[in-house]
């Protein structure tokens, strides 16, 4: 199969799957386990902690060995600790599923991106970013529908389902996926020398260029600002704005409309960008303003009394955020040299996962303390620092530098 129909093909089943699981997950974690808010925070800590340990590591792996081969295997294990998550509704059980899934993940976070990367050249690659993101969010819509509809039956049904296409989507990479491209690191010095060698060369890379620098600011604190909102959003629309009691129907289809909407609204932004959005300055300009409309949006979402005025500024913060990480992907991926593309993308989604980790436990203590309104203020304010850490990066022109030994 041609490698952009197979990163297609990915991306789809992706946003199909995870978008079935989070709507069904969500409610499961309310209505079936009873977790608390701090429980539901929590979750998201045990995945932040699979993403901090493994994913720099799994991510020098692809770029020793194999990105074909790491995308592979995560997509068999996203596909297990999905599953997982569905046996027991206990507390324990669905914070060790997140550990696994989240392993998963992190083989095929900047695996897949740099397997595309190489394999097409970077001829066009910001446009073949963003047509998977909007292919990946065509396909979570209708992943959304299906959560809403197989969640009637049985909302764990919906998981076991999701799990499932994850792991049939592995078999297919496995017989159909190519990799024509890469070039296999020898270990003359021995595997965990060439390991330490080439997290060396990564993190080097990141420290001398510019755009990097600024970039490592704003992963990071795009990682701070969002575990509290992530893990209570849906409880916040269901029992705080009322929407349980507002709308007449199975709570299922509230979370599944909402999700929806965001889906298609943020498809049409994606658009948009790809189509006005060049190279260079224009994608870190397109991210500032993002930016600055998902601080609107929380704002609006933690502190406007009409519930539906509240609900419009959640969702306004949702589809702003989904334009803001594919530009944000380009923009690393540009300035990233090929023999370490995938230690280093791999390297920020573990900075995600650091501010993620730290945050969770801001977010419990805030929360608890403070209610979940001011929780949202603390979040809309911690955005601020990566608003000026992309203007700062619009400023500067792309720096290709080579591998740094």
């Amino acid at each position: 199969m041609k490698p952009t129909k197979m990163y297609y093909l990915i991306r789809s089943v992706m946003g199909l799957s995870f978008n079935m699981m989070f709507t069904a997950a969500a409610l499961y974690r309310i209505d079936i386990a009873k977790l608390e808010v701090f429980e539901l925070i929590l979750i998201g800590t045990a995945l932040e902690i699979a993403v901090f340990l493994f994913e720099t590591p799994t991510g020098v792996v692809a770029d020793l060995k194999s990105r074909r081969l790491s995308v592979i295997i995560g997509l068999f294990v996203v596909g297990l600790g999905f599953v997982i998550e569905a046996l027991t509704p206990l507390f324990a059980i669905i914070f060790l599923a997140q550990i696994i899934w989240g392993l998963g993940y992190t083989f095929i976070s900047g695996a897949l991106d740099s397997w595309i990367s190489d394999e097409t050249k970077d001829v066009n690659i910001e446009h073949t970013i963003i047509t998977g993101s909007q292919f990946h969010k065509a396909f979570a819509f209708l992943g959304i529908l299906l959560a809403g509809l197989v969640g009637m039956i049985d909302i764990r049904f919906a998981i076991y389902l999701a799990g499932g296409l994850f792991l049939a989507m592995g078999v297919i990479a496995l017989i159909a996926m190519n990799e024509e491209h890469f070039h296999k690191t020898p270990h003359e010095q021995g595997v965990f020398k060439e390991y330490y060698i080439h997290l060396v060369k990564g993190v080097k890379h990141i420290r001398t260029n510019r755009i990097l620098r600024y970039m490592f600011v704003a992963m990071l604190f795009f990682g701070l600002y969002s575990e509290g909102i992530d893990r209570t959003y849906e409880l916040n629309i269901l029992d705080g704005l009322g929407f349980r009691g507002l709308w007449d129907i199975p709570p299922i289809w509230i979370l599944a409309i909402v999700a929806a909407v965001i889906e298609v609204v943020g498809l049409a932004m994606l658009g948009v960008v790809k189509r006005y959005a060049k190279s260079g300055r224009h994608l870190s300009l397109w991210a500032v303003n993002f930016t600055a409309m998902m601080i609107l949006g929380i704002l609006v979402f933690a502190f406007v009394p009409n519930a539906y005025v509240a609900l419009f500024g959640f969702l306004f913060f949702s589809f702003s955020r989904q334009g803001t990480y594919p530009l944000l992907n380009a923009i690393l991926i540009k300035n990233t040299p090929s023999p370490i593309k995938a230690t280093v993308l791999s390297a920020f989604g573990q900075l995600d996962a650091i501010g993620q980790l730290l945050s969770g436990a801001l977010m419990v203590g805030v929360s608890v303390w403070l209610g979940l309104a001011n929780m949202y203020l603390v979040t809309a304010l911690l955005l601020v620092v990566p608003l000026v850490a992309l203007g700062a990066v619009g400023r500067i022109k792309d720096e290709q530098q080579p591998v740094v030994v």
